[in-house]
C-alpha cells in the first residue's frame, strides 16, 4: 500500500521549513508503516517534540496504519510524548497561546484508536496516558476545549473506551481514570462530559472488572466540585 507522508522522514529536526518565528519540529518516525502525517504550525515558538534538541526528546511516531494531523496556530504551544502503534488515527489542534499536550502511549495495547483533542484558547493543558498498564485496544477519545487555563488529565488502561469531553469556560480541571473491564470487541467503560462554566473540578474513576461503567456529566455553572467513583 502506498505510504503518504507529509513532512515526516525518519528522525527530523526542522526550525524554519514549516513555519516562521522559531517554530520547531523534532520527531522520531521509526517505521510508521502506512503513515500519512501532516504537521502545520502557524505563529511563533510552537514546538512538536522538545524545542531543545540537544537535551530534550523527540515526539515519537511509531508504526502500523497511522494517520496523524497536528495543527498549532498561535504562540508558545507545545506537543510532547509519543503516538505508538495500531490502526491509529489522530487529530490534534491547538489554537491560541501557551497550550500544551502530552501523550504517553504504551508500547502495547493501542491496536485501534481515534483520539481527537482540540483547544481554542490559551494556557490549556492535557495529559493523556493510554495503554501504559493494560490493553487499551479499540479506544476512542475526544476532547474539545473552548476557553483558557483548563486542565485535563486522562489515564486509559481498559480494553475498550468511548469518551467525549467538552469544556467551555475557564480554569476547569477534569481528571479521569479508566481501568479494568472491557473486551476487544466493545462493551467497555465510557465517560461523557459537557461542562459550561468556570473553576469547576471534576474527577471520574472507573475501575470495575465485571461490568462496564458509564458516566454522563452535564454541568452548567461555576465553582463546583464533582467526584464520580464507579467499581
Amino acid at each position: 500500500m502506498k505510504r503518504s507522508t507529509t513532512f515526516v522522514m525518519g528522525l527530523l529536526l526542522a526550525t524554519s521549513a514549516l513555519a516562521d518565528g522559531g517554530n520547531s519540529v523534532y520527531i522520531d518516525q521509526t517505521n510508521a508503516d502506512q503513515s500519512g502525517v501532516t504537521i502545520t504550525q502557524t505563529g511563533s515558538n510552537n514546538n512538536v517534540g522538545s524545542a531543545d534538541t540537544n537535551a530534550g526528546d523527540p515526539f515519537t511516531i511509531d508504526g502500523n496504519s497511522m494517520f496523524l494531523t497536528i495543527t498549532q496556530d498561535g504562540m508558545n504551544n507545545s506537543i510532547l510524548g509519543n503516538f505508538i502503534g495500531g490502526n491509529s488515527t489522530a487529530t490534534i489542534s491547538q489554537i491560541g497561546n501557551s497550550n500544551s499536550t502530552v501523550l504517553n502511549y504504551g508500547n502495547f495495547g493501542t491496536s485501534s484508536g481515534a483520539l481527537g483533542i482540540s483547544f481554542n484558547g490559551s494556557n490549556n493543558s492535557s495529559i493523556l496516558n493510554i495503554g501504559t498498564l493494560r490493553n487499551s485496544s479499540n479506544y476512542l477519545y475526544n476532547l474539545d476545549i473552548t476557553g483558557d487555563s483548563n486542565t485535563v488529565t486522562s489515564t486509559v488502561n481498559s480494553a475498550y473506551t468511548t469518551n467525549n469531553f467538552n469544556l467551555a469556560g475557564d480554569s476547569n480541571t477534569l481528571t479521569t481514570t479508566q481501568t479494568g473491564f472491557g473486551t476487544l470487541t466493545g462493551g467497555g467503560h465510557n465517560i461523557n462530559t459537557n461542562v459550561i462554566g468556570d473553576s469547576n473540578t471534576i474527577t471520574v474513576s472507573q475501575d470495575g472488572n465485571t461490568i462496564a461503567n458509564s458516566a454522563v456529566i452535564n454541568l452548567t455553572g461555576s465553582n463546583s466540585a464533582i467526584s464520580v467513583i464507579q467499581h
